[in-house]
């Protein structure tokens, strides 16, 4: 690499680092995987690109969601301490910069996690005398542990609060891929490939961050 190079590389990093800003955040999501807390760190560069790490806490719940039986529509449940934890990546682009206090962005972000399934639901018996299914047994049972990728884009915004701090609020549509095996379950013959499930879901998410 000649010098030329060298030095026009370091001027951009240089550029780009001088019209940065550092954030902290702490945000509380419900999404494809159940609820969940993002502790991270954010970058902004030239006012409109927002780079996103940060760690993902999962939440427990015990209560279903819904009636559905679903395996792996927000069944999501850690079943160590382990798997409670997680990773965030994610892109902000503030498409009006120009607003002082109010910042409008679309978004993509990544939410990664390895954890097992809670699933409900009852065994059922046919009644001969009225030709009905009647439950005899309720059960809970866990699958897993698989990889979860959950995918999102939308919209959001954020706005001053006091001094350097402020709110967030993000709003969007997911695909997520969950990747494994578990023997207890029969393979979908309309799978391609029976280790990879995909759910189709949502995220919303709320939080508060502070600039340095």
């Amino acid at each position: 690499m000649s010098k030329k190079a060298i030095a026009l590389f370091v001027s951009l990093l240089v550029t780009c680092c001088s019209f940065a800003q550092n954030a902290a955040k702490i945000s509380f999501n419900t999404s494809t995987l159940r609820e969940g807390v993002i502790v991270g760190y954010s970058r902004t560069i030239h006012q409109n690109h927002e780079i996103e790490v940060g760690l993902r806490i999962h939440i427990n719940r015990l209560a279903m969601p819904d009636d559905q039986e679903s395996i792996y529509f927000r069944r999501m449940y850690a079943s160590n301490f382990a798997q409670h934890f997680g990773a965030q990546l994610g892109y902000n682009w503030y498409f009006l910069p120009c607003l002082n206090h109010l910042k409008p962005f679309v978004f993509y972000e990544l939410q990664a996690a390895y954890s097992t399934t809670r699933n409900h639901g009852y065994g059922w018996t046919y009644n001969a005398n009225d030709g009905s299914y009647i439950p005899i047994e309720e059960y809970t049972e866990s699958f897993g542990p698989f990889l979860w990728l959950q995918n999102t884009i939308g919209v959001g915004f954020k706005v001053d609060i006091w001094k350097s701090f402020y709110l967030f609020e993000k709003i969007g549509f997911n695909a997520t891929q969950i990747i494994g095996n578990d023997d207890k379950l029969m393979p979908d013959p309309f799978q391609k490939f029976p280790w990879l499930v995909n759910e189709f879901g949502y995220m919303i998410m709320a939080g508060v961050g502070y600039r340095f």
